[in-house]
């Protein structure tokens, strides 16, 4: 009798010797072997961050203080979430359409050659800091006769973006920038053409508009699911 006792004490020990061992083994696999979820694909849209939409001829009030908070956002790491991140510019050449000289409405901006065409010197700093993510500028504009508030309306620019977004199939495109009331609103507007609106969000405390009181991008988001976020 003791030694059938002890036999099932020893056999029950050894069944849970093993549970505990396959556990621990399920544990392995998940830590090692890809049971984690992955990251999705995401692009991040960066428009007009200039120079001259910040501090120059064409700044906006709160233009400064909108780059310097994305920044500081990508200096925390937050660009680790995104795959590709492209930063578009105006590159006007000094004739160009839009400027009042020409019969348009605006100074003289973002004049190619010029430092107002730069990017936001902190941003551009931050920028320089970061490792393992794709980023990539791309240049609208830069016809004499031709405005071009998005970066879609620049035939080959637009061409390239578009080739990116549709090889890479991103599972949602954010967007800040400058102006609120321009491009960035104009960019949104031409990415809904061919993107999903409810996979695209504005991140909303790094956008800054000429017009502080114009509604026109928050129209468009609420008519269109498109998601509003924050660094």
């Amino acid at each position: 009798m003791k030694k059938t006792l002890i036999g099932a004490v020893v056999l029950i020990a050894a069944l849970a010797f093993a549970g505990c061992g396959n556990r621990n083994e399920k544990k392995n696999q998940t830590e090692n072997t890809g049971e984690k979820t992955e990251k999705p694909s995401q692009m991040l849209i960066i428009v007009d961050p200039q120079v001259d939409f910040t501090t120059g001829s064409l700044a906006t009030v709160k233009g400064p203080e909108a780059m310097d908070r994305l920044a500081q956002a990508i200096d925390k790491g937050v660009l680790k979430k995104y795959d590709y991140v492209v930063i578009t510019q105006d590159a006007h050449p000094a004739n160009h359409c839009s400027f009042v000289e020409q019969g348009g409405v605006f100074p003289p901006h973002c004049v190619q050659g010029t430092q107002g065409m730069e990017v936001y010197p902190n941003l551009q700093k931050a920028l320089d800091k970061v490792k393992d993510v794709k980023i990539i500028y791309l240049q609208k504009g830069d016809l004499p006769e031709k405005e071009e508030f998005s970066i879609f309306q620049n035939a080959q620019s637009g061409k390239e973006l578009r080739e990116i977004i549709e090889s890479m199939k991103f599972e949602g495109i954010d967007i800040c920038g400058i102006a609120t009331d321009y491009c960035v609103y104009e960019t949104t507007k031409d990415l809904m053409d061919f993107y999903p609106a409810p996979q695209i969000r504005v991140v909303t405390n790094c956008i800054a508009a000429v017009d502080e009181n114009d509604t026109k991008l928050a129209d468009l988001m609420s008519l269109n699911k498109v998601t509003a976020i924050t660094y």
